[in-house]
């Protein structure tokens, strides 16, 4: 199997408002937690508009995840279904209220690429644009599931709406810290989508 080895660390740059496609993966860094700043993640589904995933409440740490608006656009993180108790709700605001500093997420990136790029890039190919923005819709009225930032959070979502693949690599660094073992890439994917498994470090 493929493992993990050496890669190049890619530049991101804010990408042009005029330049988006209803479908782009879009994400902004806003979040300071206790553990230093995150990124925040969407869906752009046309019309200056996004659909991305927050918590309801403050989350585990204690902070206070950002609800701007209402604006002269929309409302804020506004809409979405939610089940009471649920600690998760799928959110349609305008890309003002979503973020001030807007960036494009990459897919079809090389494993290595993807690890030392976290929260910029995936290695799974995409599905056609128009299919993320449906599946995006569809969470907007089914939900989904409940919030964790670690495990079930708003790039699990967004890379959901693109592959059909849950996403991130914050579980990778919350299991393994900054040191990264060699694995199979399979193995590294189950620990991405969020999934609690255990891994035999080689």
């Amino acid at each position: 199997m493929e493992t993990i080895k050496g890669a190049q660390l890619i530049t991101q740059n804010e990408i042009n408002m005029g330049l988006l496609r209803p479908g782009d993966h879009i994400f902004t860094r806003f979040i300071k937690r206790s553990k230093g700043f995150y990124s925040h993640h969407g869906i752009y589904v046309g019309h200056g508009m996004v659909i991305h995933f927050v918590p309801v409440w403050p989350l585990k740490d204690g902070t206070e995840f950002p609800n701007p608006g209402p604006c002269e656009k929309c409302q804020g993180f506004n809409g979405g279904h939610h089940i009471i108790g649920v600690y998760g709700k799928v959110v349609t605001s305008c890309v003002g209220c979503f973020g001030n500093q807007i960036y494009l997420y990459r897919y079809g990136v090389s494993w290595p690429e993807a690890l030392l790029n976290p929260s910029t890039c995936c290695p799974y190919k995409s599905k056609p644009l128009d299919e993320a923005v449906k599946t995006a819709n569809e969470k907007l009225n089914t939900g989904f599931g409940g919030y964790d930032p670690t495990t079930n959070n708003c790039e699990h979502f967004a890379t959901f709406c693109r592959t059909g693949i849950k996403y991130s690599l914050l579980p990778i660094f919350e299991k393994f810290g900054d040191k990264v073992p060699e694995l199979p890439v399979d193995e590294l994917g189950k620990i991405a989508a969020g999934t609690n498994v255990s891994v035999a470090v080689m």
